[in-house]
């Protein structure tokens, strides 16, 4: 029964490399879609960002990871002038630039996915892909394993009870 569970494994593998592969086609296609439509500019805040709360131990608590939303302006590529709110470092000053990510039609975005972060998340679900795989088959070898040994020893109880009518009787 072991063995069927390290072929299992084994088998799991390859499988495990075409899901790892076929992500990293799908988020590389992601990545080149959001390089050509995310392009980079400069944003200058109108307005101070909240200063670091402290918390213990000289670290500082702010909102979205160390960063905070603050209003600033930004000009598109034809020229026109928007505003809107972007990430700035807690404690960060009005006139302050600082680099946001814009669409196409200039709305503020996250950075576009590169093709580290493409291979990074196909490596990732290849390898979570297998390790789901081992548990099911670890989980299945058990629970086909208690199952026998239960059988086992309901047949050994049965033969105790008849060894011991037979040996009572001699």
């Amino acid at each position: 029964m072991l063995i069927v569970v390290v072929l299992g494994l084994l088998t799991a593998l390859p499988l495990s490399g075409l899901i790892g592969s076929t992500t990293y086609r799908g988020q590389l296609a992601v990545s080149v879609e959001q390089q050509a439509t995310r392009h980079l500019a400069t944003a200058t805040l109108v307005e101070n960002a909240p200063s670091p709360v402290p918390a213990t131990d000289g670290a500082y608590l702010g909102a979205n990871g160390g960063t905070t939303g603050v209003q600033a302006r930004w000009t598109l590529p034809g020229g026109a002038e928007q505003v809107g709110m972007v990430n700035a470092d807690p404690g960060a000053t009005a006139g302050t630039r600082v680099p946001v990510w814009l669409s196409d039609t200039g709305n503020v975005v996250p950075a576009p996915m590169t093709a580290s972060d493409a291979v990074t998340t196909s490596i990732l679900a290849a390898m979570f892909s297998w390790i789901v795989a081992a548990l099911g088959l670890a989980a299945l070898y058990w629970v086909v394993r208690l199952i026998l040994d239960r059988r086992r020893a309901v047949h050994w109880d049965r033969e105790w009870l008849h060894a011991g009518d037979r040996w009572a009787r001699s």
